[in-house]
């Protein structure tokens, strides 16, 4: 399960490299969930971390549908893990 979540943060990562159509706010929302899941990943907790990656997903469903499923994709392997 840890691959496949380390393996969709890289196609985050890829996404937001690519795209210049993000303000600001959404690169730092982003980042920072990329940053909390990273701290998951080392074992440790984060707090309302499936709400904001819900909210993010729900906020690009429009205009960015690719990082939207991604995100999705994220929580769904987040969920089958526990968190």
């Amino acid at each position: 399960m840890q691959e496949q979540l380390k393996n969709k943060l890289e196609q985050l990562r890829a996404s937001l490299g690519k795209e210049n159509t993000l303000d600001d706010e959404a690169v730092r929302m982003l980042q920072d969930l990329d940053r909390d899941i990273q701290t998951i990943l080392a074992g440790k907790a984060s707090i309302g971390l499936e709400n904001r990656i819900e909210q993010q997903a729900v906020a690009f469903e429009g205009q960015h549908p690719q990082m939207s499923g991604i995100l999705r994709d994220v929580m769904d392997i987040l969920s089958k893990m526990g968190i």
